[in-house]
């Protein structure tokens, strides 16, 4: 017999998120994290003596569904909608900000330039727009691409397949915008959570699920306060949480998952198992060789991983003094998500070091405060800042990551110190975790961020492989549910949801 009705590998928040979702519909469900602590990248951990830090990812977007289906509040989540959403400032001296609302954004873009300006309702409405249709299908598994192209009609089906589906961001762009200031900051979000630089193809995908629904949250506490808040969810309803339980192996028997084992050799028995692992490590490392078809194996180890993301976590002797935007209080552009990316000619220079296994000299920087929001994370006086150094490859041309570190590390904070002179000098304590260091710590593959790359062959039906979009895998009763499937990375929650949903939809009336 079943010790229990299932179990999910992995207690990041889509691991949670999907083990929720089935306690609460009455099956007895735990999971297994192989850390002492559950959220996989989304945590909190005090690094230094009364410094708290968003170690990996570091500003949640969870789906107001799931907030409301889990009862999150109740469990102790408190979300504040981020605004100003970016900064970016210029070696000009000029600054941008965007914001939720389009007028006031038009309004800082009229600054910068009057043609950009009166350009902007029309790029915010299509972006919009198509941004609205395509949401609703995030909480569902993924629509053909024939079928999502159903919901658009006559001249906006033609736009949406010319201007996003054909089209880099970066094409996008400089069509759209004049001034190049205006392009680098709006390409931020073409790239976002990518390893794609602004000329490749599917980017302006990308750049329309960010900029088409703007909105993004500080979670008081880090983003661990939303794996706590899942973990409590999931404990209201039965589960269990097992940390320090790495698994070595999904068992099969008869073409069935039966359970797992761990590295300890303990096995644990279930009627069903659900990987929130990335797929390559899923289908590669946790199944026997033999388990899966050849062809199969071979089509997941073909999957575009690629990280290219240094994270650098840092606590500062007061905030960033930006010289584009002076103040020694914190202000909004302290409070917003700093994008240091001046043109796509920037951007796409680094990426293209890093196509090439070289480290970028000048790495675009995603930068966010998150003492700006939430005071408790820090001493008084101290500040907290996260940091992606966007392009440092995990796959190297020559040389080790071991040896490049420190080199990586410099070049982010000279980009850093010319943008805000005298950061340095300010710097209390400094963690940095290069790709390889995501990869043992958290478990990804390759330091992917989002488990695999988000080019537009790797999304919406495509994700992790085409015939396979669906949660469920050639093994019968072995299901995905993390940033590996539809619709992709982010701390959204929207993968753990769907594969919850797909399971119940497939155990029927024998559910809970």
């Amino acid at each position: 017999m079943a010790e229990f009705d299932a179990v999910v590998l992995g207690a990041g928040h889509n691991g949670l998120t999907c083990a929720a979702y089935l306690a609460k519909a009455g099956l007895n469900v735990c999971v297994l994290e192989r850390r002492s602590i559950p959220g996989g990248a989304t945590i909190t951990e005090e690094l230094w003596p009364g410094i708290r830090v968003s170690r990996a990812s570091y500003v949640p977007g969870l789906m107001d569904k799931i907030v409301s289906d889990l009862d999150l509040v109740r469990h102790g989540l408190e979300l504040h909608p981020v605004d100003p959403q970016n900064f970016a400032p210029f070696p000009s001296g000029r600054h941008l900000f965007t914001y939720l609302s389009d007028e006031r954004c038009q309004r800082e873009l009229a600054r910068l330039s009057a043609k950009d300006a009166a350009a902007f309702p029309r790029f915010s409405r299509f972006l919009r727009q198509f941004a609205e249709t395509v949401e609703p299908l995030l909480l569902s598994p993924p629509p053909e691409l024939s079928d999502l192209l159903g919901f658009f009609e006559g001249t906006q089906l033609e736009e949406v397949a010319r201007q996003i589906l054909l089209t880099s961001c970066a094409d996008l762009l400089r069509e759209t915008f004049e001034s190049e200031e205006v392009r680098g900051a709006f390409a931020m979000n073409g790239v976002l959570n990518t390893s794609m630089g602004p000329d490749t193809i599917g980017t302006s995908y990308i750049l329309a699920m960010a900029l088409g629904k703007r909105g993004y949250d500080y979670a008081v506490g880090g983003t661990g306060a939303v794996s706590r808040a899942l973990a409590a969810s999931f404990a209201s309803h039965g589960g269990a949480l097992f940390t320090n339980s790495p698994v070595k192996r999904i068992l099969v028997s008869d073409g069935h998952a039966t359970g797992v084992e761990l590295a300890d050799g303990k096995r644990i028995a279930a009627r069903l198992v659900v990987s929130n692992a990335d797929p390559k490590r899923t289908f590669l490392d946790l199944l026997e060789p033999g388990t899966l078809d050849s062809g199969f194996v071979h089509r997941v180890s073909k999957l575009r991983a690629f990280g290219t993301s240094l994270k650098i976590n840092l606590a500062l002797r007061g905030p960033l003094e930006f010289q584009a935007l002076p103040g020694k209080e914190i202000g909004p552009q302290h409070q917003a998500l700093t994008d240091i990316g001046p043109s796509l000619d920037y951007i796409q220079k680094a990426y293209d070091a890093a196509k090439w296994g070289r480290l970028p000299e000048e790495p675009p920087l995603s930068i966010f405060c998150q003492t700006a929001w939430d005071a408790t994370m820090a001493p008084p006086g101290v500040h907290t800042l996260s940091i992606i150094a966007k392009y440092n490859p995990y796959v190297l041309a020559t040389g080790r990551w071991d040896d490049l570190k420190e080199r990586a590390v410099e070049n982010a904070l000279n980009v850093l110190e010319r943008y805000a002179p005298g950061t340095r000098a300010r710097i209390l304590h400094l963690e940095a975790l290069t790709p390889l260091d995501l990869e043992n710590l958290i478990g990804l593959t390759e330091g992917n961020v989002t488990h695999l790359d988000q080019t537009l062959n790797q999304m919406l039906s495509f994700r992790p492989l085409l015939g396979w979009a669906h949660y469920r895998t050639p093994v019968e009763g072995l299901y995905l549910c993390g940033a590996g499937t539809h619709p992709g990375g982010g701390v959204k929650g929207a993968p753990g949801h769907n594969a919850a949903h797909v399971i119940l939809e497939d155990l029927g009336p024998s559910a809970g």
